[in-house]
């Protein structure tokens, strides 16, 4: 229970409740009243809270950035906020709570206020100057105040916690930590980052920054991707540099053309659409059979694997019987795409499937990331759920060297750019230069091929 607060009189004043923030839309904030209208009241925890998130949101609306980043740094660094009696007692308020969980909220969903709105300003700047003022805080001096000495205690602890760590991941990309950049992990922010947007339990600051940065790395590295394979392609590529966004050398385009060439008369996308109309108005069991022969037919040589496909067809069996002799509904169609990825990738638990690992470790890697893109071309919003399962993935083995996790970070790279090649808004083909007709050949020689791409501006985010 908290403490006797400092107000001295019993009169209540109605907070002010701040509104949920969704996507780029700030809600409208409560501008800082004047002191006649800041007389002393008791305030609940969340009210004190309201009231500080209320402030930052006024003042990014009507001051200037470096206004901003300096009332963060009096109010949380300094302890010596701006003379508003209100903001200041609702810090004393906080600190009488003695919760370093409500501070810990309280100083994240501010930190991604600010956030939010230099990344969605592009101001990248101020954004890595707040990591760096926490980075290099100090506290030479106990501060007089006990009250205020509990914040900045709690605030030492903080920079401690994993929360700390998801902030400075925001700003990787504008950062300059190169031993964090340095880490094998820091290649694949986007999955780590929808780990944070998909998880309910999170700030709704904090999920709108991730998906907002998420999808701005994933928008370069499709950019990085379509100008590596037109300028790799080109008869002056010799003469000049080229920026390849994989890790996999030369063999990018190789793979590339390998993804994109089509298995017998159709293409992946052609056997998606396919698939998805003669999916209509038959069983559950029905389903779950011609699922089987989809992901497995037409896989050419590398992707032929009797055991894994017998596996498969185990799985697909057990889950759901109840439904078998049900027309196959929406939501158990999406149900069972992503158990299929979940079987095919990491466990409730984060460890990964004994199926993953066989598949990563002794079978091509690219046979895997095939299965997932032919689920996802059928699923489109097994995407994100594809996108989580790399983050567990990710995490499970972030504590080892990039030397020791070579074959996950080769999968992880195939998949990177199966997703990409065929994402909703990039558009690849290969063609053939061959004077020959593709259908006298008795196989695609890859090096008379070329890839096209086209890139097309995505659209904003209405959600």
């Amino acid at each position: 229970m908290p403490s006797q607060h400092f107000s001295s009189q019993s009169e209540t004043t109605e907070s002010k409740v701040l509104p949920a923030l969704t996507n780029n839309i700030l809600p409208q904030a409560i501008a800082p009243q004047p002191t006649a209208q800041l007389n002393n009241s008791e305030l609940t925890v969340s009210a004190s809270q309201d009231i500080i998130y209320n402030f930052f949101i006024y003042h990014i609306k009507n001051s200037k950035a470096e206004v901003v980043l300096q009332h963060f740094k009096k109010i949380f660094i300094y302890l010596t906020p701006p003379a508003h009696p209100k903001l200041i007692q609702a810090l004393h308020t906080i600190s009488e709570f003695d919760s370093q969980l409500e501070f810990n909220n309280l100083f994240k969903r501010c930190c991604y206020i600010l956030l939010n709105n230099w990344i969605t300003q592009r101001q990248y700047q101020f954004a890595r100057d707040l990591i760096k003022i926490l980075s290099e805080r100090t506290f030479s001096e106990p501060h007089p105040d006990n009250s205020l000495k509990i914040l900045r205690g709690w605030l030492t602890n903080f920079l401690s916690s994993k929360d700390y760590e998801d902030l400075k991941l925001f700003v990787l990309k504008y950062a300059d930590y190169q031993s964090l950049q340095n880490h094998w992990t820091s290649r694949y922010q986007p999955y780590l980052l929808a780990a944070q947007y998909l998880d309910a339990n999170n700030a709704p600051e904090e999920r709108q920054t991730a998906r907002l940065l998420s999808q701005q790395l994933k928008e370069k590295y499709k950019f990085d991707l379509a100008m590596y394979t037109s300028r790799s392609q080109s008869a002056t590529s010799q003469l000049k540099n080229y920026h390849n966004p994989t890790l996999l050398g030369d063999e990018a385009l190789r793979l590339i053309k390998l993804i994109l060439v089509n298995r017998g008369a159709f293409s992946y996308r052609s056997l998606a659409n396919i698939f998805l109309s003669q999916s209509q108005n038959i069983t559950y069991k029905q389903f779950k059979e011609s699922l089987v022969k989809y992901l497995f037919d037409y896989q050419g040589n590398f992707l032929s694997t009797d055991i894994c496909q017998a596996q498969i067809i185990n799985i697909l069996e057990i889950f759901h019987p109840e439904n078998d002799g049900e027309i196959l509904k929406s939501g158990l169609h999406l149900r069972t795409c992503n158990y299929l990825i979940k079987c095919l990738t990491v466990e409730n638990s984060g460890e990964p499937t004994a199926l993953f690992l066989l598949f990563a470790t002794q079978l091509n890697p690219l046979t895997l990331a095939i299965l997932i893109l032919k689920i996802i071309l059928i699923s489109p919003h097994s995407r994100t759920y594809v996108e989580l399962c790399c983050a567990r993935l990710i995490q499970y083995y972030q504590d080892n060297s990039d030397t020791e996790c070579q074959w996950l970070i080769k999968f992880l790279e195939v998949t990177q750019i199966a997703l990409t090649i065929y994402g909703e808004n990039v558009q690849y083909n290969l063609v053939n230069m061959s004077e020959k007709h593709e259908e006298e050949q008795l196989f695609i020689d890859l090096n008379n091929c070329r890839v096209f791409s086209q890139h097309k501006q995505l659209r904003k985010d209405k959600d």
